[in-house]
C-alpha cells in the first residue's frame, strides 16, 4: 500500500473527517508531504477541505467523498424491485407480523 492509499484509509476511517493537522500527526509524515497528497486526493475528487480552526490555528477539516455508486448500493435492501421498503420513513408504530403494506413487501422479495 503506497502513501496516498494509506492516507485515503486513514481519511475514509474518519466517519466524521480529520483534521490536516493531526492526519500528518497520525500518518507520521511531515506536514508538507501531507499537503501535496492532500491536494492531489482532493483534485481527483476523493476527499474535500474545509477550512476549519484547532486551538486557534487555521488548518482543513478533511472528509472522504462518497461516490454515487457507493451511495446506491446502501439501497438495494430497502427496494424490492423497484419499491423501497414501506417502513422506509414509516412512522407508525406497528406490529411488524400484523403490517399489511409490510407483509406484501416482503412477499414481493420471495417473488424476485
Amino acid at each position: 500500500m503506497d502513501i496516498e492509499e494509506k492516507i485515503l484509509k486513514l481519511i475514509k476511517s474518519k466517519k466524521n473527517g480529520i483534521l490536516q493537522n493531526e492526519l500528518w500527526k497520525t500518518a507520521k509524515i511531515d506536514s508538507s508531504k501531507c499537503s501535496r497528497i492532500v491536494a492531489k486526493l482532493e483534485k481527483d475528487g476523493l476527499i474535500t477541505r474545509e477550512q476549519n480552526s484547532s486551538k486557534g490555528t487555521k488548518t482543513f477539516l478533511i472528509k472522504s467523498v462518497i461516490k454515487k455508486e457507493e451511495k446506491a448500493k446502501n439501497f438495494k435492501l430497502l427496494l424490492s424491485k423497484d419499491n423501497f421498503s414501506p417502513c422506509t420513513g414509516c412512522a407508525l408504530e406497528c406490529v411488524p407480523e400484523n403490517c399489511m403494506p409490510l407483509s406484501e413487501w416482503v412477499h414481493g422479495l420471495q417473488n424476485e
